[in-house]
């Protein structure tokens, strides 16, 4: 009899746990609240580094004018001001010191220009891009072309299909080809 009444009330425990509905909506967003936070931070970073790629092409138009219109010539802009140039107001939001490289070549014509690789096959920036940059604004008439790199780092774990470099980080690019003005004539 004891028995009885000990199974009898496991059942009506049971029962009434069955249907019982406290705690439903947490554990609902347990189930849901990690894939949905995941999700919301991609969409977050992939957005972040869109509006840092746009900033980086406006930094290098507006750098860009300034050696097709000849002040960089005539002024004696360095490569290091000209980088600062290209960074704009960014120093906040970018690491314009250590990942951020111009390469500034000359051509004769737009018919000899030889734009290099800067990714290599084990996913890593060139040495024409790192060390092997080159600051030439040209003379008046000459076709200059610059070209902006900036290695971003991946922060959200498991978005590597927008990887295009190795470990984990993209190249964010913005590039410039043009004939400088006849300026000093």
């Amino acid at each position: 009899m004891m028995w009885q009444l000990f199974f009898v009330s496991i059942r009506r425990g049971l029962a009434r746990y069955k249907e019982s509905e406290d705690g439903v909506t947490a554990i609902e967003f347990a189930m849901v609240g990690g894939p949905f936070l995941y999700l919301l931070m991609a969409i977050f970073e992939t957005g972040l580094m869109l509006f840092a790629e746009y900033l980086i092409e406006n930094g290098t138009a507006n750098a860009a004018r300034m050696i097709r219109t000849g002040e960089v010539q005539i002024t004696g802009v360095t490569e290091a001001n000209f980088k600062t140039t290209v960074c704009g107001n960014l120093s906040s939001f970018l690491d314009c010191d250590n990942r951020l490289y111009v390469d500034v070549r000359n051509f004769p014509d737009f018919d000899t220009v030889a734009v290099p690789s800067a990714i290599d096959g084990d996913g890593q920036l060139t040495t024409d891009v790192t060390t092997g940059a080159q600051f030439e604004p040209g003379t008046a008439l000459e076709v200059v072309v610059v070209r902006v790199y900036y290695d971003w780092k991946l922060f959200t774990p498991g978005i590597s299909k927008l990887s295009n470099l190795a470990g984990g980080r993209r190249l964010l690019t913005a590039s410039a080809a043009f004939r400088n003005e006849p300026f000093g004539s």
